[in-house]
């Protein structure tokens, strides 16, 4: 039978512990089904024995014995289940040739008889099972023929109370001994998980303990070759950044300071529009850049208080931001990131309507942020698009809601860095609805 994989638990320790202990419990229960079957076959074996030797034992008392007094031992003989008569001749089993036990039998004697098997004894052997009635007839040297029989017989005895109590605590300590194993093994990559979620979220994590067997440190040592580069290539970044910073605003103060002495005013205006426009997107690119490597202090963060301080700056400028429900407890993130995030959201809002929407919903597990706002919303098709960096929508190509299109890419980037996401959806009686999801861990 093929395993579905997809009925299996989802985690790979309870997996590996689930098929174990399908396979040991099994194993078991083939290893008790043939125990069955051989000790039926040897209690089977042994009453085959024990009916020879009773039979041996009867024939040579009635052989001892002369015809007179053979009544009376006959009566000696009927214990048990065992069964003595004397027949006629034409009261034999018909002959069936030789069988095992007749040549047992007159093994045992030590002199040739005339045996024959009786009735569903015809085909016995000594492994014969079940509740079959044995019995011969057996020819005396005087020429006597005589029936000795078991009346019946019990089925094999039931497994004992003891035995069964020993099994079940065998079961046991291999169960125990089989989740010890399994979160053994599956503890390395628990591990491993562990410390690349930490490392997604602070960059100066704590590299990997290289212990264990030599697989899991290979393992660890790989990851922190890896922490090692990526650390490096950021800090290589960062001081690009700073020195692109500082080689992009040189020019652009001159070329200012050049743009005064046009005599033209209309285009003197438009070159300052258009050096002022350049100044904002190298201030939001490199924003942006920077925030990728933000390596600020995780810390416990207010929400509702955060969420409040918005809502008075939105107020003062004439918007409304309406906030409904509230965190339960206070969430462990970096503040300037998660403040810059939902501003982000805010201020997109704002561009759509002087009301503003926030609602709060939160758990155990995560808190859910939305900002809804009463614009046009997005189109489906770019629902997965508007959070990469640069990329506006047509209907934001204009300078009242346009921007440099990184805003939401700001915000996706931020909320991966808590280990969430940013979900978008269009609202049934319109406008876009910005979900922040943040786990709680």
């Amino acid at each position: 039978m093929r395993l579905n994989i997809r009925t299996l638990p989802g985690s790979l320790f309870a997996r590996m512990a689930l098929i174990l202990l399908l396979g040991l419990s099994s194993a078991q229960l083939v290893s008790l089904w043939l125990q069955w079957g051989e000790r039926a076959t040897v209690v089977s074996a042994a009453r085959g024995q024990n009916f020879v030797d009773r039979v041996v034992e009867a024939v040579r008392v009635l052989e001892a014995e002369g015809p007179s007094r053979r009544q009376a031992a006959m009566a000696a003989l009927q214990y048990g289940a065992l069964r003595v008569s004397m027949i006629g001749a034409d009261q034999v089993s018909p002959d069936t040739g030789r069988r095992p036990m007749q040549a047992m039998i007159n093994t045992r004697l030590g002199a040739e008889h005339e045996i024959r098997a009786v009735g569903e004894s015809a085909g016995f052997g000594m492994q014969q099972r079940g509740n079959a009635r044995r019995g011969v007839d057996v020819r005396l040297r005087d020429g006597q023929w005589v029936r000795l029989s078991f009346s019946g017989e019990a089925a094999a005895p039931a497994w004992s109370n003891e035995l069964i109590v020993r099994l079940a605590v065998t079961l046991a300590i291999v169960m125990l001994v089989v989740m010890v194993a399994v979160r053994q093994a599956t503890r390395p990559l628990q591990q491993l998980a562990h410390a690349a979620d930490r490392f997604g979220r602070d960059l100066d994590a704590a590299p990997l303990v290289i212990e264990g067997p030599t697989e899991t440190r290979r393992a660890a040592e790989a990851f922190n070759r890896m922490q090692e580069r990526i650390k490096r290539l950021i800090d290589e970044r960062a001081r690009a950044l700073a020195s692109v910073s500082h080689d992009l605003r040189t020019p652009l103060t001159r070329l200012r300071l050049r743009t005064e002495l046009v005599g033209d005013e209309k285009l003197r205006d438009q070159l300052g529009a258009d050096l002022d426009a350049m100044a904002a997107m190298i201030d939001v690119t490199l924003d942006y850049l920077r925030g990728l490597q933000d390596s600020e202090a995780v810390r416990a963060i207010d929400i509702n208080a955060l969420l409040d301080s918005m809502s008075e700056d939105a107020l003062v400028l004439g918007r409304t931001v309406c906030i409904e429900g509230q965190a339960l407890s206070p969430y462990s993130g970096r503040l300037s990131a998660l403040r810059r995030a939902l501003q982000n959201l805010i201020d997109n809002a704002i561009k759509y309507g002087a009301s503003i929407r926030v609602q709060i919903v939160d758990c155990a597990t995560e808190l859910r942020i939305s900002v809804q706002d009463q614009g046009p919303g997005i189109g489906p098709g770019e629902l997965t698009k508007v959070t990469e960096p640069y990329y506006r929508t047509d209907t934001s190509r204009n300078s009242a809601t346009g921007g440099t299109g990184l805003g939401l890419s700001i915000v996706k980037d931020i909320a991966l860095g808590h280990g969430g996401e940013l979900l978008l959806e269009n609202r049934p009686e319109g406008g876009l609805c910005a979900t922040l999801r943040l786990p709680r861990t």
